[in-house]
């Protein structure tokens, strides 16, 4: 757009777009502003007076450019009030202050007119070039900057536009327009062309995107016209519709008919556009891990989404189930078979974090898993914003129950009913009366007869602390990859009691010193384990001058 650019109509403009108040008494005005500060909203509309007036008069900007830079770029406004104190109350005063300021320290343009644009100085402070200090200098980025503007689109959209495809305010004179003209002889409305210029900046890039034109035709063949698709675009996103495409193709593929997919798009628009259809295909994909065929996809999709629901929200729900199933061990055909019936409710809602409930739940983990496997509905009680409420059956009689069935885990180990070495043995023997059960009978897998088992958490109770799992991890590096007898653990059965972690680094460092000559190879496993960190450091690592940093390497390594 080109702008005759006149003086005198320029301050009739002036006058017109920043509406100074009336002045009905100038005598009583200059008291005023003599003897008081004039408010910041004031001084920031003088400010902008000014502004305009130095871009369009002493700059020579064009009139949109420059009333747009002035009137939208509070932050860079507000900077050089700053920098000028604003020290002077008088309107007038301050008008005088900015231009003698900005006639005498030139100001980089680019960064309120990036700011004008809507982009945050985060944002546009790697785009202001290095080279260049007035928009003049630029001509392409203004002559750009019009072809857009007289298209249609709006000066807060071009910010997105010049942050996800800068090279098209670099195009020479008539490129631009080309390149928009070359669209809508394709068929494409001037609206639907503008919005997809703000939506997907790239297509502007090189030839014409033919995965665009691929996706409206598809679109076009199922009975939605460009303003249906226009419609459903969101100009706060970004689109791939190359993904996009690939997004069609698959349901199209899922579906029986023509008819089905279409009315599967119309029901779920955010099936396709969503994140460009990224989340559709994440969602076949972890849907198709559990089990469910092709064939009942469609219809999952159609029962899973709300319309207002977002498909991410879903995926990201979905993924907090399956690990919550996970984490209670639950067996991969028992999880397949809750996914593929109760999806569509386990996507709308968030299940609370497992530590957060599973306390409150009382239950232990195999109770958990039957309890959902009889009623998988049980879990719309456990999603966030309701109370959790203890499950059925248990509380204090469970709590009973376990002390029982731990007093007679006990007294099968040999103490004696109602003695003092019982009551101990219940403080020092801590879970739940089948777990310790569960753990002894571990033990007894390994090899171990009942006697070395019962004198082995008899000498070290915390043995039965862990969980089967942890023992298991921890016997297989003693025994199989170390190779250390189990009549070792029974004679040393609180080397159990260590953390994996610690067992791998003191090893290591043992072994490391071992091949240089600083180790006797007879070591008992608990002269390597038992010592304190400090004192493993002194007795061990310091063998060999460089023990302290390889022992600090192994650490650095054992902690990725």
């Amino acid at each position: 757009m080109s702008l005759t650019r006149n003086p005198r109509r320029s301050l009739n403009f002036v006058s017109h777009i920043f509406k100074p108040q009336p002045q009905t008494n100038p005598r009583s005005l200059t008291t005023r502003t003599t003897s008081e500060k004039l408010p910041r909203s004031e001084i920031r509309r003088m400010a902008q007076v000014a502004m305009f007036d130095y871009f369009y008069n002493n700059r020579g900007l064009q009139f949109l450019i420059a009333e747009s830079m002035s009137k939208n770029a509070p932050l860079f406004n507000d900077t050089l009030l700053k920098t000028l104190h604003n020290a002077s109350p008088s309107g007038d005063d301050v008008i005088r202050s900015i231009t003698r300021f900005l006639l005498y320290h030139p100001v980089n343009e680019f960064e309120p007119f990036f700011e004008s644009l809507g982009l945050k100085p985060s944002e546009f402070r790697h785009l202001v070039p290095c080279d260049k200090m007035f928009l003049n200098e630029d001509v392409f980025l203004l002559e750009n900057y019009h072809v857009f503007w007289n298209y249609g689109v709006d000066r807060e959209k071009m910010g997105k536009i010049f942050k996800e495809a800068r090279e098209v305010f670099g195009y020479e004179k008539g490129v631009l327009a080309s390149k928009i003209q070359a669209f809508e002889g394709l068929g494409f409305s001037k609206l639907f062309v503008s919005k997809l210029i703000v939506c997907s900046p790239g297509i502007l890039i090189g030839d014409v995107n033919v995965e665009v034109v691929k996706v409206v035709e598809m679109l076009r063949s199922m009975g939605f016209g460009l303003d249906w698709v226009a419609e459903n675009l969101s100009e706060e996103a970004s689109y791939d519709w190359r993904c996009i495409h690939r997004c069609l193709t698959f349901l199209r593929d899922l579906c029986v008919d023509e008819s089905e997919l279409s009315e599967l798009i119309r029901n779920r628009p955010r099936l396709v556009f969503e994140d460009s259809g990224e989340w559709t295909l994440m969602l076949a994909g972890f849907q198709t891990k559990l089990g469910l065929s092709r064939m009942e996809l469609a219809p999952l999709f159609l029962k899973l989404l709300p319309q207002s629901q977002e498909l991410g929200k879903c995926v990201s729900n979905l993924r907090h189930c399956f690990l919550f199933l996970r984490g209670i061990k639950m067996e991969a055909y028992e999880i397949g078979k809750v996914f593929r019936y109760h999806s569509y409710w386990l996507g709308v809602s968030r299940l609370k974090h497992t530590s957060t409930f599973l306390n409150t739940l009382k239950g232990g983990k195999r109770r958990l898993c039957q309890v959902i496997q009889d009623n998988p509905e049980e879990m719309k009680k456990w999603t966030m914003g309701l109370r959790v409420q203890p499950l059925p059956g248990t509380g204090v009689v469970d709590i009973v129950g376990s002390k029982a069935m731990k007093t007679q885990f006990l007294l099968e180990l040999g103490y004696k009913e109602n003695s003092e070495e019982m009551e101990k043995a219940l403080r020092c023997f801590r879970g739940r009366g089948s777990e310790l059960r569960e753990r002894f009978d571990f033990l007894l897998s390994l090899g171990l007869n009942e006697r070395e088992a019962k004198d082995m958490v008899k000498t070290s109770p915390d043995v039965l602390t862990q969980a089967s799992v942890v023992l298991e991890t921890k016997v297989n590096y003693l025994v199989n990859e170390l190779g250390y007898p189990l009549s070792t653990l029974v004679a040393f059965p609180s080397c159990l009691k260590y953390t994996l972690e610690r067992m791998k680094l003191r090893f290591a460092m043992f072994f490391w010193l071992q091949a240089r000559g600083k180790a006797d190879g007879k070591l008992a496993i608990s002269t390597i384990l038992v010592y304190s960190d400090k004192s493993f450091v002194t007795r061990f690592v310091n063998r060999h001058p460089d023990g302290p940093k390889h022992f600090e390497d192994l650490k650095k390594t054992a902690t990725l």
